[in-house]
C-alpha cells in the first residue's frame, strides 16, 4: 500500500470516530490515489487536485466542487505529516449557487395524493398501494427523511409508546420521533397487511416490496412521480416537478406558519423543529423561512413591529 493510501485510511478512521460515515468520500479518495499513482506524483498539489476534480464525463460544477471538496478536507489532514501538502484554496472551482426551490404542497394536494395513492392503478395490489400511502403519509406528518422511512426495521417502529427510532441518520446520530395517535392506526393496519403478506416469514425491513425486500428510494421516487402526474401535479413530459423529498419541506413550513398564524415566536421553536427534522445545525432549518416567500414576510413584519415598538 502506498504512503497516500495508508494516510487516506487513518484519515478516514479518524473522522469516522468523530462519527462520520464518509462512504462517498472514500470512494473518491481511492479514485484520486489512483489518478496520484498514474501520474507518479507523491504530494498533493492544488493543480493535481484541480485537474483529478475535473476529470469525469460530467460537466457539471458543483459536481466538480463536491470532488474537489473530498481531495481539499484529505489535504488539511495530510499536510501536518506532508508539509509540502497544499491545500486548494476554497476558491478554486466554487460550487455554483443553488436557486433550487422546493414544491409546498397544499393540504388539498397532498390529501390527493394520498386518496390517489390508494387507487390500484396498472394493477397494483392492495399491499402495494397500502405501502405507498403509508410512506407518503408518514413523511408528510413527520418530515422524515425518505432514506430514514426506508431504512425503518420493525423493531424501530413502537406501536405501543408510538415512537420511532430512526437509527444511524444522515450524519451519523439517531433520535427517537413520536407519532400521532391517527399515525400509529396507520402504522398498525400496514404492520398488520405486512404480517399477512408474508405470512410467517420474517424480515428485517418495516416497509417492504411485494417480494418482501426493503424498498430503493429510486424505485419509491419514481412510484411518487408516476402518481403526481397521474393525478395533474406534474405535467407528463417535463423532467422536473414535485419531488417526495417535498413533503418533508412542506411539514416544516407548515409547523412554521401554524407558528406566526397561532401568535407564537417561531424562533424559539426553531430549535425543537430542528432536533425533530434530525438537523445537524440550526442554520438549516432557518432555510426554511429564505425559501418560502410567506414565512419570510411573515418575519419581516415582526420584525417591523419590532424596530417600531423600540424607544
Amino acid at each position: 500500500m502506498t504512503p497516500m493510501r495508508t494516510a487516506i485510511d487513518e484519515y478516514l478512521a479518524l473522522r469516522r470516530a468523530l462519527g462520520f460515515r464518509l462512504k462517498k468520500d472514500e470512494r473518491l479518495l481511492g479514485q484520486f490515489a489512483g489518478f496520484m499513482e498514474q501520474r507518479r506524483a507523491v504530494h498533493i498539489t492544488a493543480k493535481l487536485a484541480a485537474e483529478w476534480a475535473q476529470q469525469t464525463p460530467s460537466t457539471d460544477q458543483n459536481y466538480h466542487a463536491g470532488r474537489l471538496r473530498a481531495v481539499r478536507s484529505f489535504a488539511r489532514h495530510r499536510i501536518h505529516d506532508d508539509p509540502i501538502t497544499e491545500v486548494p484554496p476554497t476558491n478554486m472551482l466554487p460550487r455554483r449557487r443553488n436557486t433550487f426551490q422546493p414544491h409546498i404542497f397544499t393540504g388539498e394536494e397532498i390529501q390527493h395524493i394520498l386518496a390517489a395513492s390508494l387507487r390500484k392503478w396498472g394493477g397494483a395490489t392492495p399491499f402495494y398501494c397500502l405501502g405507498r400511502y403509508t410512506m407518503y403519509g408518514l413523511i408528510s406528518v413527520t418530515g422524515m427523511r425518505v432514506s430514514e422511512v426506508l431504512n425503518l426495521n420493525l423493531g424501530d417502529v413502537d406501536l405501543e409508546s408510538g415512537v420511532i427510532t430512526i437509527r444511524n441518520t444522515k450524519f451519523g446520530k439517531s433520535r427517537l420521533v413520536p407519532v400521532h395517535e391517527t399515525t400509529r392506526a396507520v402504522l398498525e393496519t400496514y404492520r398488520d397487511a405486512r404480517a399477512a403478506h408474508l405470512a410467517g416469514r420474517e424480515v428485517l425491513p418495516f416497509f417492504i416490496s411485494e417480494p418482501g425486500r426493503r424498498i430503493t428510494h429510486a424505485a419509491l421516487g419514481r412510484a411518487f412521480k408516476r402518481l403526481t402526474r397521474r393525478i395533474g401535479l406534474c405535467d407528463a413530459g417535463a423532467p422536473d416537478g414535485p419531488r417526495l423529498h417535498d413533503l418533508r419541506h412542506t411539514m416544516a413550513v407548515d409547523v412554521l406558519q401554524k407558528c406566526y398564524s397561532t401568535g407564537a415566536d417561531p424562533e424559539r421553536r426553531l430549535p425543537a423543529l430542528s432536533t425533530y427534522l434530525g438537523h445537524s445545525h440550526l442554520n438549516y432549518t432557518y432555510w426554511y423561512l429564505h425559501q418560502n416567500p410567506g414565512l419570510m414576510t411573515e418575519a419581516m413584519t415582526r420584525l417591523q413591529h419590532r424596530w417600531e415598538a423600540s424607544p
